[in-house]
């Protein structure tokens, strides 16, 4: 097991124990607010996991599905408390009241720990090298392929296309931008156009890839690009 998957797994552990702590006025006992901090942790690793995928898409997509993760974890997280209130109290109507904890806390309580969690482990994740696979969403599929298999990826307004070395194109919803961010040792030659250096011939004005592709520099990626390819030279 790797250290940080170590790290991970100590991440949530103390979560659902500082979730318990939070929770605990609701329930008349403390096994009751550990078993709710526990079981929290699945509407917030949902919460988690949904904000990752729908970050894949961009704009009036992107907003809908994260209203739609959203409402996904605060009703999972409704089921968990309903669970133990029935497990601990019977349903008893002198603590229903103090059991339905505000929606609001409830996302905000969730979103906190969602958002830690993408501060101390998206950013290492996220670091200078590029990952292993790559997986995003294509025809509402979702492929995941290896960095080297990429050839360049070129915007198409509200999309962009991923040209594979096999002469396959993928459109897909994600920004040039996020795709210059994900894939860090690709460069960025045009407004519209990210490359992967290992398939360039620089020549000037141009970038030929693959044999078969020709890629026109912009005027303002001009100095960086060729700066780059004279230092890899």
């Amino acid at each position: 097991m790797s250290k940080l998957i170590r790290l991970e797994i100590a991440f949530w552990l103390l979560t659902a124990f500082l979730m318990g702590l939070l929770v605990q006025d609701a329930f008349s006992s403390s096994q009751g607010s550990w078993l709710a901090g526990c079981l929290l942790l699945i509407p917030t690793l949902t919460l988690q996991k949904g904000i990752a995928w729908a970050l894949n898409f961009s704009g009036l997509k992107r907003i809908v599905r994260l209203f739609l993760v959203g409402v996904s974890s605060l009703y999972l997280a409704y089921l968990a408390i309903a669970f133990v209130y029935w497990y601990f109290l019977g349903f008893n109507s002198n603590y229903f009241e103090k059991s339905i904890i505000n929606p609001i806390l409830l996302w905000v309580i969730m979103g906190f720990f969602t958002g830690l969690y993408f501060f101390f482990f998206r950013k290492k994740a996220e670091s200078n090298t590029t990952p292993e696979t790559i997986s995003f969403y294509s025809n509402r599929k979702l492929v995941s392929l290896k960095a080297e298999e990429i050839v360049f990826i070129e915007s198409l307004g509200e999309y962009t296309s991923v040209q594979l070395k096999n002469g396959q194109s993928l459109k897909n919803g994600v920004k040039i931008s996020e795709w210059t961010n994900r894939l860090p040792k690709f460069q960025r030659v045009h407004r519209s156009f990210l490359i992967n250096p290992d398939f360039a011939i620089y020549k000037g004005q141009e970038i030929e890839l693959n044999g078969e592709f020709t890629i026109p520099i912009s005027r303002s990626y001009k100095e960086l690009t060729r700066e780059y390819f004279l230092k890899e030279s």
